[in-house]
């Protein structure tokens, strides 16, 4: 296994940073056009850039299985089921009541384990297909003349969201490197405030999250299907070509933030935890966060100082124990029969 490209670690930190600062924003998405123009800015790309990112990575490499079960298992299931308790628990403890919980329906952030464990899952199919993004894209498009989607396994989010780490499955790394060409660096910053100016004049039109959460069939939104396909259809564009934007103008060698990269998965995680405390403190209400020019740069620089502390190696020895449950013995070595056993290893 090669070593590891500095870009892709900087790019998985970065774009978990930006989901946890959507999520702290998303409180304040009503209260001002253009603090909803950033929340949405920053969520039309943020998840879209990280799921393409894991879909790269899930690519069927030489000596590894294409269906990994001993990782699937270790890496997704197992904390699933974890953080799917944990988030009930606090959930009732927060509304301070009893509610009955249901394995197979996400609780809050524990969708994207659960849908990505389906997307491994089903590597085999999209590697087999000669055309699997155009695939991919046609099921997306097929859910929006769904009535309802079910609350189990995500359904709406899992088929949304699939193109994404379709397209990150075909891609390769000469694709990243056309991204720090000097010409698409200089054009990157400007790209990304169109971006954003685009989403300012449209934001009244996106405040409901079924759009950019992809968990709306046309049916749920109360719009047409072929208003729903056009929409979704522009906030897909609009995902790739901010994200490939965001991409260039970060930096392709190692920086203090690059080892971060590494621990994505636990700040996505276990950002939820202080944020759901942060919003039933009622701190939200506060006068001084009802105004863009206090509430972006006050949150957002709370937001992107817990994503560092999460990421932090102390704080991934302290939570290994629940990202990444110890199961020992109750697993087969990665990529092994149970005849020939062979030491269990990591990804580099």
């Amino acid at each position: 296994m090669g070593e590891r490209q500095p870009l892709f670690d900087n790019a998985k930190f970065a774009a978990v940073a930006l989901v946890v600062c959507a999520h702290t924003w998303m409180p304040l998405l009503a209260y001002d056009r253009t603090v909803a123009a950033a929340v949405l800015t920053v969520a039309a790309f943020s998840m879209p850039l990280f799921i393409t990112l894991c879909g790269y990575f899930a690519r069927p490499r030489p000596g590894r299985p294409q269906v990994d079960g001993p990782r699937l298992i270790g890496q997704l299931a197992v904390p699933y089921v974890v953080f799917q308790l944990l988030y009930n628990l606090v959930g009732m403890a927060l509304e301070r009541r009893l509610a009955p919980i249901h394995l197979l329906e996400p609780r809050w952030l524990t969708w994207f384990l659960l849908s990505l464990l389906i997307w491994r899952l089903t590597v085999p199919l999209w590697t087999a297909l000669r055309h699997p993004l155009p695939v991919a894209v046609l099921v997306a498009a097929a859910t929006g003349v769904v009535d309802a989607f079910p609350a189990e396994l995500a359904f709406g989010r899992t088929l949304g969201f699939l193109p994404f780490f379709v397209l990150g499955l075909v891609l390769r790394p000469e694709h990243f490197a056309l991204l720090h060409r000097r010409a698409v660096r200089r054009c990157a910053p400007a790209v990304l405030a169109g971006v954003a100016a685009t989403l300012w004049v449209v934001g009244p039109k996106l405040l409901n999250p079924g759009w950019l959460e992809y968990t709306d069939s046309a049916a749920q939104l109360r719009v047409g299907y072929p208003v729903w396909l056009a929409v979704r259809v522009a906030l897909g564009a609009l995902a790739l070509v901010a994200g490939a934007a965001f991409l260039a103008v970060l930096p392709a060698r190692r920086t203090r933030c690059t080892a971060l990269g590494a621990a994505s998965l636990y700040v996505y995680l276990l950002h939820g935890l202080p944020l759901k405390l942060v919003q039933a403190s009622g701190i939200y209400h506060a006068r001084l966060l009802h105004h863009w020019w206090t509430a972006l740069p006050l949150l957002g620089a709370c937001a992107l100082a817990l994503a560092v502390v999460l990421a932090l190696p102390r704080t991934v020895r302290l939570f290994t124990p629940l990202v990444q449950p110890p199961l020992g013995r109750l697993l087969h070595p990665e990529g092994t029969s149970r005849d020939q056993p062979v030491p269990l290893h990591r990804e580099a």
